[in-house]
């Protein structure tokens, strides 16, 4: 999908790079993984690529001298993550390469008691993490660890065209969780979302309703502008536990309000819809305005039901998500 407008005029937020945890390419190296820590800077600079001597830094000791609450200040950081079993498509000039790097952007709660519950997110087409910032660190400071992989397909920011390639994409996710949870990061793994937006969200359709790409340790789905890809066969009745949110904008430029509302129709499990009157395809997700936030607010809403204790129904959907923050806002709440 083309970019929305706003991302050709976003101002890029500069982040702190910091390594989370001093062990972690340890971990990871022990079960096949390969992560590499940025060096520590006040610039927007991108992580160092490997066999160029990426050094390691350390999370300063924190000054909190009490318990902290929600919203959480937001620590950030970047891992680069390599999976040697699948390969990175041609991407126009840029040739096909060996193995996936998908360096990894990940946002986390500063004071926050662990295990944390874990948002694993996927950008969209000719986009990157950075676009999506405000949704992002609105999940951080309510007390997720989100992790989100620069795709090596479809990113903005690498060599070459971009190219769609929703299944490697899907797989992508999965692999984060599964580098994630061998971190040695305290991340409870009875408590993962996977979230993303337009190509993003539809690589979380097909991790929720095919099932080849099912991941059974994902109990929470966030399908942002979204649709089911044509390009990919069926059958899409997969019966997959977990909880789904839809959400998209009824003026997205490119006309997707009807393809993700069959994304949650499709849906056998519990699922709620937010339809967002007169929203884009990106702006009710990253503005300042009261029904982005309003937007954000109920995101948050759904992953503290959706990954809490307890059975998920259409009723406490409803309760949870309803009345919305801003009118313009409507909850469909069902079940498969």
């Amino acid at each position: 999908m083309g970019r929305d407008p706003l991302m050709e005029t976003r101002a890029r937020r500069r982040w702190a790079r910091t390594l989370l945890v001093a062990a972690l390419a340890g971990a990871l190296a022990s079960i096949g993984l390969i992560a590499l820590a940025a060096q520590s800077t006040q610039s927007s600079d991108r992580l160092t690529a490997p066999g160029q001597g990426a050094t390691r830094t350390t999370l300063p000791p924190s000054t909190v001298t009490t318990a902290p609450s929600p919203p959480y200040s937001v620590q950030t950081g970047s891992l680069a993550l390599v999976d040697p079993s699948r390969t990175t498509p041609q991407r126009g000039s840029a040739p096909a390469t060996p193995g996936r790097v998908l360096t990894t952007e990940v946002w986390r709660p500063e004071g926050a008691a662990g295990p944390l519950p874990l948002i694993v997110f996927g950008h969209g087409w000719n986009s990157d993490p950075d676009a999506y910032a405000p949704l992002l660190e609105a999940w951080a400071a309510a007390g997720y660890m989100v992790a989100a992989p620069v795709f090596p397909d479809s990113a903005d920011t690498l060599p070459g065209t971009p190219v769609s390639d929703f299944p490697d994409q899907a797989r992508d996710l999965s692999y984060v969780i599964t580098a994630l949870l061998h971190s040695g990061e305290p991340i409870d793994p009875a408590r993962v979302a996977v979230a993303g937006h337009s190509d993003g969200g539809s690589d979380v359709a097909l991790l929720a309703l095919n099932p080849a790409y099912a991941d059974h340790r994902i109990r929470a789905y966030l399908s942002l502008s979204s649709e089911l890809p044509a390009a990919v066969a069926g059958p899409w009745d997969s019966t997959t536990p977990g909880t789904l949110l839809v959400a998209v904008g009824t003026a997205d430029e490119y006309g997707l309000l009807p393809k993700a509302t069959q994304v949650y129709q499709t849906a056998h499990m519990a699922k709620a819809l937010l339809t967002i009157a007169g929203g884009t395809h990106l702006g009710p997700f990253v503005r300042t305005s009261l029904q982005s936030q309003s937007v954000r607010a109920e995101t948050v809403r759904f992953l503290r039901l959706a990954l809490g204790p307890g059975e998920v129904t259409p009723i406490s959907l409803a309760a949870a998500l309803g009345p919305p923050p801003d009118p313009s806002i409507n909850v469909t709440t069902g079940a498969g």
